[in-house]
């Protein structure tokens, strides 16, 4: 490794051919620009500007591009990553040890919780104050320990990634559930489900999203996000082109949007955009802080789970939390079609 440098920080080869086969043979060791712990340990005297550096030559030819491509390659992703969006319709709660999730209600409306097994939402009208059930949402990634020495790329940080994604999407798959609920009075809420077609029949329109924010501001709150799938979410690309000076929205593009879940603006109000939000339907809150509370009790935690018999690495992905929807009235729902 001390002659891999000459004096001048430049790599020590006669050619290219010979600097590229260099590149080549130590290219493990800045897999994805984050070395692995074996990588690591198989070039120990390497630092990061010695690493930097290599970096650098490389890039100066095509060919070094070529190597460096072949040496950090990533899976091919059927799909992009998930990212949770449920939170941002919540006041999240961090409780501290043995804090009770108990929380006041300063208007006589009915609490909607989600039962302590998370399985599907209740309506609680007893009392002034509210307790809101915990429970547990569960992953459990392997991952074969083959798998682990035949991959170029991290499998081990992988797979606890996609444990944490999964996560996400339980969480608000729940999340959904409960606004559902709280936001159809023939279901216990305080608004009345909205037809969000009134006037194309089949397909989101805007006299349809003003009617579900009608429902929020008539309790003399605002409506501050909608919650919908991508499939509604394509409704709105038709109301206007992008490059009409009228449109209504604030036109970006569509990676952004799968990746960040946040589309822009329509009626004073951020449109949210997930796939766990049901088909044909969307959601309109208000402030988290008028709607409702997500206790945590644990955040999302990594566990060694191993299975040595059956030659797999493991772990147990987990976080304890509730959710509570305290004021239904900062909530209203609507179906297409």
């Amino acid at each position: 490794m001390s002659n891999l440098f000459n004096t001048h920080g430049e790599i020590n080869a006669s050619n290219v051919t010979e600097a590229l086969t260099q590149i080549v043979k130590y290219a493990s060791i800045i897999e994805d620009l984050q070395p692995s712990s074996n990588a690591q340990a198989a070039a120990p005297g390497l630092n990061d500007g010695q690493r930097d550096e290599m970096i650098k030559q490389a890039l100066m030819t095509q060919e070094g591009k070529i190597a460096l491509g072949q040496a950090m390659a990533n899976p091919i992703r059927r799909n992009l990553d998930y990212q949770g969006v449920a939170r941002k319709a919540l006041v999240v709660d961090p409780l501290p040890q043995g804090a009770l999730p108990v929380y006041d209600r300063d208007i006589d409306v009915a609490a909607v919780v989600v039962s302590s097994n998370g399985a599907a939402p209740e309506s609680r009208v007893f009392g002034d104050r509210v307790t809101v059930p915990e429970f547990e949402v569960v992953s459990n990634p392997t991952v074969r320990i083959a798998e682990v020495k035949r991959r170029r790329f991290n499998v081990i940080d992988r797979a606890q990634q996609k444990a944490r994604q999964e996560i996400q999407a339980q969480e608000d798959a729940n999340v959904f559930a409960a606004l559902q609920y709280a936001g159809d009075a023939d279901q216990g809420g305080e608004n009345q489900a909205v037809d969000l077609d009134p006037v194309t029949g089949g397909a989101l329109n805007k006299n349809g999203l003003v009617n579900l924010k009608r429902q929020i501001d008539r309790w003399d709150l605002v409506t501050s996000k909608y919650f919908m799938n991508i499939n509604e979410f394509t409704d709105i690309l038709t109301w206007e082109s992008a490059g009409n000076t009228n449109s209504q929205v604030d036109p970006v593009t569509q990676r952004e949007l799968l990746q960040t879940g946040l589309y822009g603006h329509v009626f004073g109000a951020d449109i949210i955009v997930s796939k766990v939000v049901p088909v044909n339907r969307a959601f309109a809150c208000a402030d988290p802080e008028f709607v409702g509370v997500m206790p945590v009790r644990q955040d999302i935690e990594v566990l060694p789970a191993d299975e040595p018999k059956q030659l797999k690495l493991g772990w147990v992905v987990n976080e304890i939390i509730g959710i509570g929807i305290v004021n239904p009235r900062g909530v209203a729902t609507g179906t297409v079609g």
